[in-house]
């Protein structure tokens, strides 16, 4: 039975996360904001129980997002065996690695996470040694030892920038999903579109889209795609993109959630004509823009 006030039009399209298999709902949740102390713990209930009802199936969330890992776990409690779940490291070495892994399941209330990214791989200031960062004598090796001991099943990357971080992380033959910046705009700036997604497909690599509506780190005010005459086309535009099997979007309160079920029932690819209308657009915007992620790389 559907929560109270969710609406039911249609189901949520769902799409094979690469070569784990997963058909995920093609809308997932990100579950950063609501770590924040602003966010009770009702709401994410709420938030959890509707969009479980209304067909979304994979929820990422984060060691450094607040206390969403804890709400997130409270919220699942009955619920874990309905979504995928992702959590991130963001540590140097295979000893803190490790323990990030065991916290994260710990705060979740799991025994187990369904993948594990680097948080944001491109980050030298985390990651300085890209190369040690992947050795297994580093949080690498903490992440193969913990799919060894089942604590997670699948390892992967997320990234705003610096790509060819992202393509040395994919040569280790390890990784199974990636989670990278795409919207209409920010393809005119860090285009990780054409230098990360061709390779994704061609090793079976799932792919994860975030800041599909803007959601600058740092940059104008007014860098988001979320007004009345951006919010549907720009979802509509990671969804047209072939390789992308989920956009996470960062719900902060149920009628959010609700507004991004309504926009991906009625969902339709992109036409030729739209792509090209929407990309022109995307070109102006990004003028103003400019790099909201930090340095292209």
């Amino acid at each position: 039975m559907l929560a109270e006030g969710a609406a039911k039009t249609g189901d949520i399209p769902k799409r094979r996360l690469g070569k784990v298999g997963f058909e995920a709902s093609i809308l997932g949740w990100g579950a950063q904001h609501i770590g924040q102390p602003a966010s009770d713990q009702p709401t994410v209930d709420r938030i959890v129980a509707e969009g479980i009802d209304s067909g979304i199936n994979f929820i990422d969330t984060a060691p450094n997002y607040g206390q969403s890992e804890e709400k997130v776990g409270r919220a699942l409690k009955g619920k874990r065996d309905k979504v995928f779940l992702i959590s991130k490291i963001e540590t140097r070495t295979r000893e803190e690695a490790m323990g990030q892994i065991r916290e994260s399941l710990r705060r979740l209330q799991t025994d187990h996470l369904d993948c594990v990214h680097y948080h944001n791989i491109g980050r030298s200031d985390r990651w300085p040694d890209i190369d040690a960062a992947l050795s297994e004598t580093g949080p690498f090796g903490a992440l193969l030892e913990a799919k060894k001991q089942g604590m997670i099943r699948h390892i992967g990357c997320s990234t705003h920038s610096f790509p060819g971080r992202t393509l040395k992380a994919f040569d280790t033959g390890q990784f199974d999903l990636f989670m990278g910046v795409l919207n209409f705009v920010d393809r005119h700036v860090y285009n990780l579109e054409s230098k990360i997604l061709p390779e994704a497909k061609r090793r079976g690599i799932g792919v994860i889209a975030m800041k599909a509506l803007g959601g600058p780190v740092r940059g104008p005010a007014g860098a988001r795609l979320s007004s009345p005459a951006d919010y549907v086309p720009a979802m509509r535009y990671v969804w047209s993109l072939p390789e992308v099997a989920v956009a996470a979007v960062g719900f902060r309160t149920v009628e959010e959630m609700r507004q991004a079920v309504a926009a991906v029932r009625p969902f339709k690819p992109l036409s030729p004509a739209e792509f090209k209308e929407l990309s022109e657009r995307g070109k102006v915007v990004a003028a103003q823009w400019g790099q909201t992620k930090g340095r292209v790389g």
